[in-house]
């Protein structure tokens, strides 16, 4: 089996863990994974929900379109007060922001 292509894609996320919202950098994308910075810290096995705007420019759309979804934190690692959080996406739709 194949892992899952990630793109390097930094890109502005909010993400809502344990009832409190965080605003976020990724890391990296694909499918079915998202990496992400925080300054505060969540736990393994944590759901989350997010959001991401992803630009036209990178999509080839006419428009942005926003990407929420679900997952949950499957590998925590800090350094220099930052955490990167690695996170399975369960469910996620894509919402047009015109």
């Amino acid at each position: 089996m194949r892992g899952a292509v990630r793109f390097p894609i930094h890109l502005p996320i909010s993400v809502k863990a344990l009832g409190t919202e965080h605003t976020a950098e990724t890391q990296n994308i694909s499918a079915c994974g998202v990496v992400f910075q925080l300054n505060s810290e969540v736990e393994v096995g944590s759901n989350i929900e997010f959001r991401i705007a992803m630009p036209a420019a990178i999509l080839g759309t006419p428009a942005d379109v926003l990407v929420a979804g679900a997952g949950r934190v499957v590998r925590c690692d800090s350094e220099h007060g930052h955490q990167t959080v690695a996170a399975v996406i369960d469910e996620y739709h894509f919402e047009r922001t015109d």
